[in-house]
């Protein structure tokens, strides 16, 4: 069984970001929610706020949707086609996705590429953008914690592109890391080093 990072690991780009950009292009009228996102990353930066709570002022922009399930359907759409070929090749069913993004865009996109698949990620409410059952962003060794509410406790492979996802791929007997959609070893300095 294998476990996979999604942003910038089996698709090619920062899903939740394409998404609000997505969003913003589609309403130009929301464009003052990019000045107020911009005073929470502030915030963030300062360490006033954490990064569940900046991520919830993120997400609140989906409020302002009445359809955001028809919104995530049209962005998957186009695009799917950045999903790397190398997830495809090796896909099997029963993957397991854990992702610091929205757990409903994940599961949008794979149902449309390996419906089988187990995806867990932040459970945001589509609604209003605001985490649910006092959860918080599943980043780090969140992911472990939540990896392991789900039953997972080792896995044969492990697949990731960043520091953070370094807890996880330390759950798997093989870890690999992406980088510009190309696959090498795990080195456990490589994310030390960031």
């Amino acid at each position: 069984m294998n476990v996979y990072d999604f942003d910038k690991t089996i698709y090619k780009y920062d899903s939740a970001k394409k998404f609000y950009f997505y969003l913003l292009k589609h309403k130009p009228i929301l464009f003052w929610h990019l000045i107020v996102v911009g005073f929470w990353a502030i915030c963030l930066g300062l360490h006033i706020i954490d990064l569940t709570k900046f991520k919830a002022q993120f997400f609140s922009i989906f409020k302002y949707f009445k359809d955001i399930d028809f919104m995530v359907n049209k962005f998957w759409e186009k695009q799917v086609i950045y999903v790397y070929p190398w997830y495809l090749q090796k896909l099997k069913k029963g993957d397991v996705i854990c992702t610091a993004s929205p757990e409903f865009l994940i599961r949008a996109c794979m149902d449309k590429i390996n419906s089988s698949a187990v995806v867990i990620g932040s459970k945001i409410d589509k609604s209003t953008g605001k985490y649910v059952d006092n959860s918080v962003n599943c980043k780090g060794e969140e992911k472990v914690k939540r990896l392991k509410q789900a039953g997972y406790s080792e896995f044969d492979n492990g697949y990731g592109d960043s520091d953070s996802d370094a807890p996880m791929l330390f759950m798997c007997k093989n870890r690999f890391r992406l980088k510009d959609g190309e696959i090498f070893a795990f080195e456990e300095e490589f994310f030390k080093e960031k």
